[in-house]
Protein backbone atom coordinates (compact mmCIF):
# COMPACT_ATOMS: atom_id res chain seq x y z
CA UNK A 1 0.00 0.00 0.00
CA UNK A 2 2.77 2.64 0.85
CA UNK A 3 4.52 1.08 -2.02
CA UNK A 4 1.65 2.26 -4.35
CA UNK A 5 1.32 5.68 -2.41
CA UNK A 6 4.72 6.65 -3.02
CA UNK A 7 3.88 6.11 -7.00
CA UNK A 8 1.14 8.37 -7.26
CA UNK A 9 3.32 10.87 -4.88
CA UNK A 10 6.42 10.82 -7.43
CA UNK A 11 3.60 10.66 -10.47
CA UNK A 12 1.97 13.51 -8.98
CA UNK A 13 1.49 16.64 -10.98
CA UNK A 14 -0.05 20.56 -10.00
CA UNK A 15 -0.77 22.69 -12.58
CA UNK A 16 -1.79 26.81 -12.18
CA UNK A 17 -4.74 28.20 -14.17
CA UNK A 18 -5.68 31.48 -14.06
CA UNK A 19 -8.00 34.05 -15.40
CA UNK A 20 -9.60 37.47 -15.03
CA UNK A 21 -13.07 36.27 -14.43
CA UNK A 22 -15.52 36.20 -11.70
CA UNK A 23 -17.52 33.09 -10.12
CA UNK A 24 -20.36 34.51 -12.66
CA UNK A 25 -18.50 34.12 -15.87
CA UNK A 26 -18.56 30.70 -17.80
CA UNK A 27 -14.83 30.82 -17.66
CA UNK A 28 -15.47 29.40 -14.15
CA UNK A 29 -17.93 26.99 -14.67
CA UNK A 30 -15.70 25.66 -17.30
CA UNK A 31 -12.48 25.27 -15.11
CA UNK A 32 -14.32 24.02 -12.24
CA UNK A 33 -15.81 21.01 -14.35
CA UNK A 34 -12.31 20.63 -15.95
CA UNK A 35 -10.54 20.43 -12.11
CA UNK A 36 -13.35 17.98 -10.93
CA UNK A 37 -12.97 15.68 -14.28
CA UNK A 38 -9.09 16.32 -14.15
CA UNK A 39 -8.66 14.88 -10.65
CA UNK A 40 -11.41 12.37 -11.34
CA UNK A 41 -9.61 11.20 -14.61
CA UNK A 42 -6.05 10.86 -12.19
CA UNK A 43 -7.30 9.49 -9.28
CA UNK A 44 -6.11 12.83 -7.58
CA UNK A 45 -2.54 12.50 -8.93
CA UNK A 46 -2.94 15.52 -11.51
CA UNK A 47 -4.23 18.80 -9.66
CA UNK A 48 -5.23 22.45 -10.41
CA UNK A 49 -3.83 25.56 -8.30
CA UNK A 50 -6.59 27.71 -9.59
CA UNK A 51 -6.50 31.43 -9.59
CA UNK A 52 -9.88 33.17 -10.73
CA UNK A 53 -10.38 37.09 -10.68
CA UNK A 54 -6.68 38.40 -11.84
CA UNK A 55 -4.96 37.67 -8.71
CA UNK A 56 -1.85 36.76 -11.29
CA UNK A 57 -2.58 39.79 -13.47
CA UNK A 58 -4.65 41.17 -16.08
CA UNK A 59 -5.21 38.75 -19.10
CA UNK A 60 -2.72 39.69 -21.12
CA UNK A 61 -0.10 39.42 -18.47
CA UNK A 62 -1.12 35.86 -17.68
CA UNK A 63 -1.19 35.42 -21.20
CA UNK A 64 2.52 35.89 -21.61
CA UNK A 65 3.10 33.79 -18.83
CA UNK A 66 2.05 30.80 -20.37
CA UNK A 67 3.81 31.73 -23.53
CA UNK A 68 7.38 31.81 -21.27
CA UNK A 69 6.08 29.00 -19.11
CA UNK A 70 6.10 30.71 -15.59
CA UNK A 71 1.93 29.70 -15.69
CA UNK A 72 0.37 26.34 -16.98
CA UNK A 73 -2.92 27.55 -18.59
CA UNK A 74 -5.51 30.92 -19.00
CA UNK A 75 -8.55 31.31 -20.80
CA UNK A 76 -7.46 34.04 -22.68
CA UNK A 77 -8.65 36.23 -25.48
CA UNK A 78 -6.87 37.36 -28.78
CA UNK A 79 -3.84 39.16 -28.33
CA UNK A 80 -2.68 40.78 -31.10
CA UNK A 81 0.66 42.12 -29.34
CA UNK A 82 2.12 38.41 -29.21
CA UNK A 83 0.82 37.92 -32.95
CA UNK A 84 -1.42 40.21 -35.00
CA UNK A 85 -3.01 37.11 -36.75
CA UNK A 86 -4.61 35.93 -33.69
CA UNK A 87 -7.11 39.18 -34.43
CA UNK A 88 -8.92 37.12 -36.61
CA UNK A 89 -10.59 35.99 -33.93
CA UNK A 90 -12.70 39.42 -33.85
CA UNK A 91 -13.72 39.44 -37.28
CA UNK A 92 -16.72 41.10 -37.89
CA UNK A 93 -20.07 39.44 -38.71
CA UNK A 94 -18.51 35.98 -39.59
CA UNK A 95 -21.03 33.64 -37.43
CA UNK A 96 -24.98 35.20 -37.86
CA UNK A 97 -26.51 33.12 -35.11
CA UNK A 98 -24.84 29.98 -32.43
CA UNK A 99 -24.90 27.65 -34.88
CA UNK A 100 -22.79 29.16 -37.07
CA UNK A 101 -20.94 30.13 -34.31
CA UNK A 102 -20.02 26.62 -33.20
CA UNK A 103 -19.47 25.67 -37.05
CA UNK A 104 -17.06 27.86 -37.71
CA UNK A 105 -15.59 28.58 -34.18
CA UNK A 106 -16.16 24.92 -31.82
CA UNK A 107 -14.75 21.52 -31.94
CA UNK A 108 -13.14 20.34 -35.42
CA UNK A 109 -14.30 23.74 -37.23
CA UNK A 110 -11.79 25.65 -39.73
CA UNK A 111 -10.87 27.88 -37.21
CA UNK A 112 -9.77 25.36 -34.72
CA UNK A 113 -7.33 24.56 -37.21
CA UNK A 114 -6.26 28.19 -37.64
CA UNK A 115 -5.86 29.22 -33.59
CA UNK A 116 -3.97 25.66 -33.51
CA UNK A 117 -1.49 26.72 -35.39
CA UNK A 118 -0.93 30.12 -34.00
CA UNK A 119 -0.58 29.04 -30.88
CA UNK A 120 2.47 26.78 -32.07
CA UNK A 121 4.22 29.58 -33.04
CA UNK A 122 3.65 31.38 -29.70
CA UNK A 123 4.89 28.28 -27.83
CA UNK A 124 1.37 27.16 -26.53
CA UNK A 125 -0.74 24.48 -26.99
CA UNK A 126 -4.55 25.51 -27.68
CA UNK A 127 -6.95 23.04 -25.07
CA UNK A 128 -10.10 24.43 -27.19
CA UNK A 129 -12.15 27.61 -27.85
CA UNK A 130 -14.85 28.66 -25.02
CA UNK A 131 -17.65 30.63 -26.13
CA UNK A 132 -19.46 33.75 -24.59
CA UNK A 133 -21.62 35.70 -26.94
CA UNK A 134 -22.49 38.11 -29.36
CA UNK A 135 -21.23 41.16 -28.64
CA UNK A 136 -22.17 44.77 -28.79
CA UNK A 137 -21.14 48.00 -26.76
CA UNK A 138 -22.30 49.79 -23.74
CA UNK A 139 -23.11 54.01 -23.47
CA UNK A 140 -22.94 55.44 -20.38
CA UNK A 141 -25.31 57.64 -18.34
CA UNK A 142 -26.16 61.52 -20.39
CA UNK A 143 -24.80 60.14 -23.97
CA UNK A 144 -27.12 60.07 -26.91
CA UNK A 145 -27.15 55.82 -27.90
CA UNK A 146 -26.18 56.12 -31.35
CA UNK A 147 -27.66 54.27 -33.85
CA UNK A 148 -27.34 55.77 -37.14
CA UNK A 149 -23.87 55.03 -38.38
CA UNK A 150 -21.67 57.06 -38.69
CA UNK A 151 -23.64 59.65 -38.43
CA UNK A 152 -24.62 59.23 -34.79
CA UNK A 153 -21.47 57.99 -33.70
CA UNK A 154 -19.50 61.16 -34.46
CA UNK A 155 -17.65 62.67 -31.11
CA UNK A 156 -18.55 59.20 -28.95
CA UNK A 157 -15.45 58.44 -27.13
CA UNK A 158 -15.55 54.11 -27.80
CA UNK A 159 -13.25 52.06 -25.71
CA UNK A 160 -10.99 49.56 -27.52
CA UNK A 161 -8.60 47.04 -26.37
CA UNK A 162 -5.41 47.87 -27.41
CA UNK A 163 -4.98 45.92 -31.17
CA UNK A 164 -5.14 47.77 -34.79
CA UNK A 165 -8.23 46.19 -35.77
CA UNK A 166 -10.21 47.95 -33.34
CA UNK A 167 -9.04 51.37 -34.64
CA UNK A 168 -10.22 50.22 -38.10
CA UNK A 169 -13.76 49.01 -37.58
CA UNK A 170 -14.24 52.15 -35.26
CA UNK A 171 -12.96 54.69 -36.98
CA UNK A 172 -14.82 52.93 -39.91
CA UNK A 173 -18.72 53.07 -38.08
CA UNK A 174 -17.87 56.47 -37.21
CA UNK A 175 -16.56 56.66 -33.60
CA UNK A 176 -13.40 58.24 -31.68
CA UNK A 177 -11.83 55.11 -30.78
CA UNK A 178 -9.72 55.09 -27.30
CA UNK A 179 -7.66 51.91 -26.65
CA UNK A 180 -7.82 51.48 -23.02
CA UNK A 181 -6.75 48.43 -20.22
CA UNK A 182 -9.91 46.78 -19.34
CA UNK A 183 -8.82 47.42 -15.74
CA UNK A 184 -9.43 51.52 -16.43
CA UNK A 185 -12.94 51.10 -17.81
CA UNK A 186 -14.75 52.04 -15.07
CA UNK A 187 -13.10 54.68 -13.52
CA UNK A 188 -12.94 55.96 -17.40
CA UNK A 189 -16.75 55.72 -17.67
CA UNK A 190 -17.06 57.35 -14.59
CA UNK A 191 -15.11 60.19 -15.49
CA UNK A 192 -16.18 60.72 -18.68
CA UNK A 193 -12.96 60.26 -20.43
CA UNK A 194 -14.60 57.25 -22.35
CA UNK A 195 -18.27 57.51 -23.71
CA UNK A 196 -19.08 53.66 -23.91
CA UNK A 197 -16.85 50.11 -24.58
CA UNK A 198 -16.71 47.99 -27.79
CA UNK A 199 -16.51 44.35 -28.02
CA UNK A 200 -19.09 44.01 -24.79
CA UNK A 201 -20.80 40.08 -24.56
CA UNK A 202 -24.27 40.61 -22.07
CA UNK A 203 -22.65 38.96 -19.72
CA UNK A 204 -19.89 41.49 -19.17
CA UNK A 205 -22.52 44.59 -19.17
CA UNK A 206 -23.69 44.87 -15.38
CA UNK A 207 -19.44 45.51 -14.49
CA UNK A 208 -20.22 48.78 -15.20
CA UNK A 209 -24.36 48.78 -14.28
CA UNK A 210 -23.54 51.91 -12.22
CA UNK A 211 -23.11 54.43 -15.35
CA UNK A 212 -24.67 52.96 -18.20
CA UNK A 213 -27.98 53.94 -19.36
CA UNK A 214 -28.00 51.56 -22.35
CA UNK A 215 -26.22 48.47 -24.37
CA UNK A 216 -26.48 48.03 -28.10
CA UNK A 217 -26.71 44.71 -29.00
CA UNK A 218 -25.00 45.16 -32.68
CA UNK A 219 -24.47 41.50 -33.06
CA UNK A 220 -20.89 42.54 -34.56
CA UNK A 221 -18.75 39.45 -33.77
CA UNK A 222 -19.32 36.25 -32.24
CA UNK A 223 -16.84 36.33 -28.72
CA UNK A 224 -15.21 33.24 -28.66
CA UNK A 225 -12.22 32.97 -26.03
CA UNK A 226 -8.98 30.81 -25.98
CA UNK A 227 -7.89 28.03 -23.14
CA UNK A 228 -3.98 27.73 -23.52
CA UNK A 229 -1.23 25.85 -22.05
CA UNK A 230 2.36 26.33 -22.26
CA UNK A 231 3.71 24.16 -24.77
CA UNK A 232 6.94 23.34 -23.36
CA UNK A 233 5.16 21.61 -19.78
CA UNK A 234 2.41 20.16 -22.08
CA UNK A 235 4.84 18.28 -23.84
CA UNK A 236 6.78 17.48 -20.69
CA UNK A 237 3.72 15.61 -19.06
CA UNK A 238 3.60 11.79 -19.58
CA UNK A 239 1.50 10.45 -22.39
CA UNK A 240 -1.12 9.19 -19.53
CA UNK A 241 -1.54 13.00 -17.86
CA UNK A 242 -1.83 14.48 -21.65
CA UNK A 243 -5.14 11.70 -22.18
CA UNK A 244 -6.51 12.87 -18.70
CA UNK A 245 -5.87 16.85 -19.20
CA UNK A 246 -6.94 16.85 -22.88
CA UNK A 247 -10.36 14.75 -22.05
CA UNK A 248 -11.10 17.05 -18.96
CA UNK A 249 -10.53 19.65 -20.76
CA UNK A 250 -12.40 18.63 -24.06
CA UNK A 251 -15.57 17.77 -21.95
CA UNK A 252 -15.38 21.23 -20.24
CA UNK A 253 -15.43 22.58 -23.63
CA UNK A 254 -18.08 20.45 -24.86
CA UNK A 255 -20.68 21.47 -22.09
CA UNK A 256 -19.63 25.26 -22.65
CA UNK A 257 -20.82 25.00 -26.86
CA UNK A 258 -23.89 23.53 -25.30
CA UNK A 259 -24.96 25.48 -22.55
CA UNK A 260 -23.44 29.31 -23.46
CA UNK A 261 -26.56 29.96 -25.56
CA UNK A 262 -28.95 29.16 -23.25
CA UNK A 263 -26.90 32.14 -21.08
CA UNK A 264 -27.27 35.08 -23.51
CA UNK A 265 -30.99 35.57 -22.37
CA UNK A 266 -30.66 35.25 -18.90
CA UNK A 267 -28.37 37.62 -18.97
CA UNK A 268 -30.16 40.15 -21.18
CA UNK A 269 -33.01 39.74 -18.44
CA UNK A 270 -30.41 40.57 -15.95
CA UNK A 271 -29.48 44.21 -17.86
CA UNK A 272 -33.22 45.01 -18.18
CA UNK A 273 -33.77 44.57 -14.52
CA UNK A 274 -31.51 46.48 -13.67
CA UNK A 275 -33.57 49.39 -15.89
CA UNK A 276 -30.33 49.41 -18.84
CA UNK A 277 -31.96 49.89 -22.06
CA UNK A 278 -31.17 47.12 -24.42
CA UNK A 279 -31.14 48.36 -27.91
CA UNK A 280 -31.41 46.45 -31.13
CA UNK A 281 -30.91 47.99 -34.57
CA UNK A 282 -33.53 48.28 -37.36
CA UNK A 283 -32.75 45.88 -40.23
CA UNK A 284 -31.36 48.92 -42.03
CA UNK A 285 -29.39 50.44 -39.21
CA UNK A 286 -27.75 46.98 -38.63
CA UNK A 287 -27.25 46.44 -42.55
CA UNK A 288 -25.35 49.98 -42.75
CA UNK A 289 -23.28 48.93 -39.70
CA UNK A 290 -22.54 45.86 -41.13
CA UNK A 291 -21.30 46.72 -44.31
CA UNK A 292 -18.97 49.57 -42.91
CA UNK A 293 -17.50 46.91 -40.53
CA UNK A 294 -17.10 43.95 -43.50
CA UNK A 295 -15.32 46.86 -45.86
CA UNK A 296 -13.10 48.10 -43.35
CA UNK A 297 -12.22 44.69 -41.34
CA UNK A 298 -12.01 42.19 -44.27
CA UNK A 299 -9.17 43.57 -46.68
CA UNK A 300 -7.22 44.32 -43.50
CA UNK A 301 -7.08 41.24 -42.54
CA UNK A 302 -6.64 39.26 -45.06
CA UNK A 303 -3.43 40.89 -45.38
CA UNK A 304 -2.46 39.81 -42.21
CA UNK A 305 -3.60 36.09 -42.46
CA UNK A 306 -3.29 35.53 -45.99
CA UNK A 307 -5.98 34.98 -48.60
CA UNK A 308 -6.21 31.44 -48.18
CA UNK A 309 -7.30 31.43 -44.90
CA UNK A 310 -10.01 34.26 -45.48
CA UNK A 311 -11.68 32.89 -48.22
CA UNK A 312 -11.69 29.22 -46.16
CA UNK A 313 -13.44 31.82 -43.43
CA UNK A 314 -15.71 33.97 -45.92
CA UNK A 315 -16.85 30.00 -47.53
CA UNK A 316 -17.76 28.82 -43.99
CA UNK A 317 -19.54 32.16 -43.45
CA UNK A 318 -21.51 31.80 -46.38
CA UNK A 319 -20.05 35.31 -48.22
CA UNK A 320 -17.99 33.17 -50.97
Amino acid sequence: MAAGLSAVAANAEEAILGHVMDSEHIFHHVSQRFSDRLEELSGGSFTIDYHPGGDLGDWTSITEQVAQGAVQMTMTWNHSELDPRWDVAVLGYVASDWQTGRAIYGPGSVMDGVYAGIMNDLGMELLGTIPTDFTGFVVRKDVAVPVNFPADAAGFKMRVPGMPMAIERYNATGFSPVPMAFSEVHTALQTGAIDGRAYSPPSEVLMFKDVLSAYVFTRENFEHTFWVANKDWFNGLTEEQQGWLKTAATEAVTWAWENAEAESKVWLDKIRAEGIEVVELSPEQLATYRDLVVAAEYPYMEAIIGKGTMDQIKAAAGMN
